[in-house]
């Protein structure tokens, strides 16, 4: 008796690679891992930066309205003639009888104003928006004008000086409107160039010119009522 038939061997059939795994073998003959790509990070917005940009929009603006507004709080007065000394005292002023120089120039809204020319006895008073005194002397003097006050013949001006943006009380242009000031106005620039040639008292300062454009008196400090008067008498005397 023979023995038993061995089984015939399974030919497994002939797999091919998936072409995936063919095209990452190909000329290295090893197969490749395959690539995982990284998700794309999310772009984070700049906090920051818009911050930012929102401030710069909001400063051009508010330069363009004030702009727009026609309001300038710094001016370029020109001064025509000599400068009067320093102001020392009332009392022993040498610059009495001297001849006050012309100033030309604009007031807030950009209207040309001129202060100083022989023909008429002008009060000229120079302001500074952070004085104290100055910001007790205008309502007092306007509340004095608006009820009839003043003295016929003589004109008051005025001139705002010493401006400075970090001190209190800034811009005068709001100040002086708010006050419902109504003398003509100068805008003094970034040098005081007026107050200067003026002789530069302290605030509030007055000076009170003849009609021929002489010096009659200057003070410094607040004026009451009946003090102003009385000079404002003074100088138009010279008007006749």
């Amino acid at each position: 008796m023979s023995g038993p038939k061995a089984k015939p061997k399974r030919k497994m059939p002939n797999q091919k690679p998936a072409a995936a795994t063919r095209a990452a073998t190909e000329g290295t003959g090893k197969q490749k891992k395959p690539v995982v790509q990284a998700p794309k990070p999310k772009r984070n917005i700049p906090v920051f930066g818009i911050v930012i940009g929102v401030v710069a929009v909001l400063l051009v603006l508010a330069v363009t309205l004030t702009a727009d507004s026609g309001t300038t709080e710094f001016g370029e007065p020109q001064v025509i003639g000599d400068g009067l000394p320093f102001f020392q005292s009332t009392a022993s002023d040498i610059a009495i009888g001297e001849q006050a120089p012309v100033l030309r120039g604009e007031n807030f809204a950009g209207d040309e104003i001129v202060i100083g020319e022989p023909g008429t006895p002008t009060a000229v008073v120079f302001l500074a928006h952070w004085c104290p005194h100055c910001q007790e002397e205008v309502p007092r003097v306007q509340a004095w004008l608006d009820a009839g006050g003043g003295v016929d013949g003589v004109e008051i001006v005025s001139v705002s000086t010493s401006i400075n943006s970090a001190r209190a009380n800034y811009p005068p242009s709001e100040w002086l409107e708010r006050e419902g000031w109504t003398a003509d106005l100068i805008v003094d620039d970034t040098d005081s160039s007026a107050l200067q040639s003026y002789g530069a008292g302290g605030f509030p300062y007055w000076v009170f010119l003849n009609a021929d454009g002489t010096v009659a008196a200057r003070s410094a400090g607040q004026l009451d009522v009946p003090q102003l008067e009385a000079f404002l008498n003074g100088i138009a005397a010279s008007n006749t």
